[in-house]
């Protein structure tokens, strides 16, 4: 068999209609079919549907493919029912169609990580992908329930064809780990007895598109906090050669630097400890604790102090503790009114952050434990001074706990640009200003410009891309994942308040508002995303998303429309109007609208942009095609949203698979 070349697609089936909008058996004319689709996945699409009674729309995964998104409108009959396991039924559903996916066991390939139900009644279950009880790096899947118990949508990155992996390694797991430590050594000189081991697993790695098959590996997590340049390194090595297949930084980093401390006063609430006072926090029932490393690389001990009106002074970057206990404070407060998030783990877990981390540390970090800054060099301020920065490093913990964004490529780029976005919008939250809540770290620079910008990716120093077409293909940073971030920070902001892409030159004219932007990214986040979903994905789980919340179609069409500017989807946009007008809209949900009004745009002057890019515009009304609607039943005419920079869209007839060109 060829190997056939991979492409990304979406695949929306056509079907006729009758009076009560049930899918009937009437065929249209023939549309192209792409060469990654076999027919015995378009014939287990067709019976998804049939049996469903419903149109669904199927995003295909550019690399694995296999579909990476499917999606339907809520008209469906229940298929969860009331107490049901999430789990048990999705199996249950993958295993009927398990074509779709080139699965050939769901119960033995999908090991069940986790089901909830959300504040707004939805069921969701996660599964892991498993080869013969080994998990395979990166592969997940999540299945959505609306309240009635439809299936709404399926979120997936599964690897077909890794049954005949050999999972019996050929070495211990201890016995390859002298090598990677040595390995970590030789990157940035640290003592060894400083390197802490935090995980060793067995994985079946096949993520990378650049090996030849998929291997059984070991997976090492190394905690190397003293070293020069501080890192937490996750590490594969064959489990049956002892060779090192890759390695990526997990340390989850603003890479800016600091410097001093303002001198503003703070009110923050402190614990009495032994001789005097401990700057711990129980007041809002979780435990909020600040730590000091004193210039050392070292998780630190407690800030302590003989009197309640002094604190962290006479030390290099005197007043950093004092910031990030306070910011700590502010950030827990917003997660918790403002989404109902009970702490980082979601459980009331404790907050703990360390200043004073190394000596001229120009940083602040996630470590899967906790937040560390560091004082800075001869640019940038202390880093904790910032309450951005501090909901940047907060939001790092909260995705690791929810979706667990790979911190690489795509998936480590959209991982720093939700931690962008929420400290946006927790700025926002308690010091609305129209230009500077959309940069990070500006009160972090004593000169210059911001860490970023959010409407202007491309004007800061570490120049950022504002859209697909500029999107940065390196081995450094991860893969680019404080580069790229910025072209979904620049959708975040378009869809929030409008403007126009610095690239593209597209206008999205009218944004959905502050409050509607945070509880979609939210929800995105933690209910959609999965650990290695990349930007065209995003853009799915974000529409999903909306249609959770209650946006209009109106406001669906912004947030679509700020995808299409920033190149993650293609397409012209659909017509907007200002949601703060009376214009009635389409709700996209049956669920009751969202109260939250939009905000005025706040058009982007295009200044750091470029005029090789063919200028779009919403010039004209255009129609938006809908696969059902909630009044008719379906549109003969099909179609789908648009997809992201490297997704074509095509109409697939029920009944095709018989009609498939044969691949090349």
């Amino acid at each position: 068999m060829k190997k056939l070349a991979f492409m990304a697609l979406s695949i929306v089936a056509a079907a006729g209609c009758s009076t009560n909008g049930d899918l009937q058996d009437s065929t249209p004319a023939p549309a192209p079919v792409p060469t990654d689709v076999t027919s015995v996945q378009l014939a287990a699409f067709e019976n998804l549907q049939v049996t469903t009674k419903q149109s669904w729309k199927w995003v295909q995964h550019e690399e694995l493919r296999t579909p990476m998104h499917l999606s339907t409108v809520r008209t469906g009959k229940p298929v969860l029912a009331k107490g049901a396991d999430a789990a048990l039924v999705t199996l249950s559903v993958l295993a009927e169609h398990k074509a779709l996916f080139k699965m050939r066991d769901p119960a033995r390939e999908l090991s069940v990580a986790r089901t909830e139900v959300d504040e707004v009644g939805m069921t969701h279950a996660r599964f892991q992908q498993m080869v013969h009880g080994v998990p395979v790096a990166g592969a997940e899947l999540l299945a959505h329930y609306d309240r009635a118990g439809r299936l709404t949508s399926i979120d997936a990155n599964y690897i077909a064809d890794l049954h005949d992996v050999d999972v019996n390694p050929a070495f211990d797991a201890s016995d390859a780990l002298t090598m990677v430590k040595a390995d970590i050594i030789s990157r940035s000189p640290v003592d060894e007895a400083t390197l802490e081991t935090e995980d060793q697993r067995l994985v079946v790695y096949a993520s990378n598109k650049n090996l030849t098959a998929p291997k059984l590996a070991y997976q090492y997590k190394v905690r190397a906090m003293a070293a020069r340049e501080p890192a937490i390194w996750v590490v594969f090595v064959d489990a049956k050669t002892g060779d090192l297949i890759h390695r990526y930084n997990n340390l989850q980093t603003i890479q800016g630097e600091g410097k001093g401390v303002l001198g503003d006063m703070k009110q923050f609430e402190v614990s009495t400890g032994s001789g005097g006072f401990v700057m711990t926090d129980a007041s809002a029932g979780v435990q909020i604790r600040t730590l000091t490393a004193e210039q050392q690389q070292v998780r630190g001990t407690a800030v302590t102090s003989t009197s309640q009106t002094s604190w962290d002074t006479g030390v290099p970057g005197a007043g950093a503790a004092v910031d990030a206990h306070f910011n700590a404070a502010v950030v827990y407060k917003y997660y918790k009114e403002k989404h109902g998030r009970n702490a980082i783990d979601g459980r009331g877990g404790a907050l703990i952050s360390t200043v004073h981390f190394g000596q001229a540390y120009d940083n602040a970090a996630w470590d899967s434990t906790g937040m560390i800054y560091g004082d800075g060099g001869q640019m940038f301020r202390p880093l904790s001074v910032s309450i951005d920065v501090v909901g940047h490093e907060f939001t790092h913990g909260v995705t690791e706990k929810t979706s667990n964004l790979v911190y690489e490529n795509q998936p480590g780029a959209l991982n720093e640009a939700v931690s962008d976005i929420f400290g946006a919008f927790i700025e926002h939250s308690i010091k609305p200003d129209a230009v500077n809540n959309w940069k990070l770290g500006e009160s972090v620079v004593k000169s210059g410009g911001p860490l970023r910008d959010m409407k202007s990716p491309g004007s800061v120093s570490q120049a950022q891309p504002a859209h697909m077409s500029r999107f940065v293909n390196t081995q450094q940073d991860n893969g680019g994942v404080h580069i790229n971030s910025g072209i979904i920070n620049n959708a975040a902001y378009l869809m929030t308040v409008g403007g126009v892409n610095p690239v593209s030159k597209v206008e999205v004219a009218f944004g959905i508002g502050w409050e509607k932007s945070e509880k979609l990214w939210y929800r995105a986040n933690t209910k959609y995303f999965i650990s290695s979903t990349n930007f065209g994905q995003a853009a799915q789980g974000v529409l999903q998303a909306a249609k959770d919340i209650g946006l209009t179609e109106n406001e669906t069409n912004i947030v679509e429309c700020a995808f299409k500017a920033t190149g993650v989807a293609q397409g012209k946009c659909a017509t907007l109007v200002d949601p703060q007008s009376s214009t009635p809209g389409t709700s996209g949900t049956d669920d009751p609208a969202s109260d939250d009004s939009g905000e005025s745009p706040g058009a982007d002057d295009g200044t750091d942009g470029d005029d090789d890019v063919e200028e779009e515009t919403v010039a004209k009304p255009k129609k938006r095609r809908r696969v059902i609607t909630q009044t008719t039943g379906c549109n003969a005419a099909g179609g789908s949203a648009d997809l992201g920079p490297t997704v074509a869209v095509i109409a697939v007839a029920l009944g095709l698979a018989a009609k498939r060109r044969k691949k090349s």
